[in-house]
């Protein structure tokens, strides 16, 4: 009765702020918990404070110039990245994807250079250099997969190796030369813009779309979830678990071979060394995106956060005139802060279900 009528006499102005309060503790709960889109919130939260802080310390970092520039950097590596989800979502990992983009980059190059008869756009030869990287990656994805589920090995070794079988591969097409000149409607595609948007980034921004598709709304992406959730579970359910390795590691190599493509038409220049770097960078994203290393969790959108706070950390120590070695740093730090938040939530998340 005593509190019925403290309710009662209680001034509206006090509901209102206990209401407030209420809703922001919501708030705060709902962005702390490990849930998919509270944890893609915070990697953006992440993603806006880091640009916020270099933009007040170099204003030159927040123009139309450097922001293309962001965009632009973080092509490469979100392709990869793309192709690294599915497989760190599935319970594998693919050290071979920045083998598989100088490979692809290479054979893409070489047919084109063959083909080309020096002058003209000559789209014709730029539609068989993305087919032909495409299907260089898509092989090589498929070599992984078939390797790793039919000899039941280990697709941190198999594809470890792979890496160096690409990387060889692609210095034996041109005995570790360089190849240039492509049609230049190679260059619209790798450097060309629609308006203000650049083409390589509406190219990228195509792949996400499918991939994020395929993963959230196929009978196969859900297989995906399952193969690193319970891949014992999935075989009993009558899945061919062989088969989704296989197609995990297809689309490993297809992002790839676009990537290998891109990296070609971007700079001119089909190098045997093409992205030799990338493959931290793109293993970082997926990490830093929210995937753990365990699989069965994991998301696309994630992957592009994490992507772009990697570029956005790159071209922002550019501008303070940073050395080069700090970016790799910060990339390592951001990777292990990023692992050890994500095994927090994990091990909280499971004390909760028991």
């Amino acid at each position: 009765m005593t509190s019925d009528l403290h309710d009662a006499v209680r001034p509206a102005g006090d509901e209102a702020d206990d209401g407030k309060a209420s809703r922001g503790r919501a708030v705060l709960g709902f962005l702390r918990g490990p849930g998919y889109v509270a944890s893609n919130i915070r990697l953006l939260m992440v993603l806006i404070a880091v640009s916020v802080g270099f933009s007040i310390a170099r204003p030159a970092f927040y123009t139309s110039a450097s922001i293309t520039n962001i965009f632009v950097s973080a092509v490469l590596v979100l392709l990869l990245a793309l192709g690294e989800t599915y497989v760190l979502i599935s319970g594998g990992i693919d050290l071979s994807v920045a083998g598989m983009l100088a490979l692809s980059g290479m054979a893409s190059g070489y047919v084109m250079n063959l083909m080309y008869s020096g002058s003209g756009s000559a789209w014709g030869v730029t539609v068989i250099g993305v087919l032909c990287a495409l299907a260089v990656g898509l092989a090589g994805g498929a070599l992984n997969g078939w390797i790793i589920s039919r000899l039941r090995l280990n697709s941190l070794i198999v594809t470890l190796g792979a890496m160096g079988v690409f990387t060889g591969a692609a210095s034996l097409i041109s005995n570790g030369n360089p190849i240039t000149n492509f049609p230049a409607s190679t260059f619209t595609l790798g450097d060309g813009s629609w308006g203000p948007v650049p083409i390589m980034v509406v190219i990228a921004a195509v792949a996400v779309v499918i991939y994020a598709f395929v993963t959230r709304r196929t009978r196969f992406g859900l297989h995906v979830y399952a193969a690193g959730a319970n891949r014992e579970a999935l075989r009993r359910a009558g899945v061919s678990v062989p088969l989704v390795t296989i197609g995990v590691f297809c689309m490993s190599g297809l992002a790839a071979g676009l990537a290998g493509f891109l990296d070609t038409a971007h700079f001119l220049t089909a190098s045997p060394t093409a992205g030799s770097n990338d493959l931290l960078l793109a293993v970082a994203a997926v990490v830093i995106g929210g995937t753990p290393l365990e699989g069965g969790e994991g998301s696309i959108v994630g992957t592009v956060i994490g992507a772009l706070i990697i570029s956005v950390l790159q071209n922002g120590f550019v501008i303070l005139d940073v050395q080069s070695y700090w970016q790799l740093v910060a990339v390592g730090v951001v990777t292990v802060a990023a692992v050890y938040f994500g095994e927090r939530d994990r091990i909280s998340r499971l004390f909760k279900e028991k």
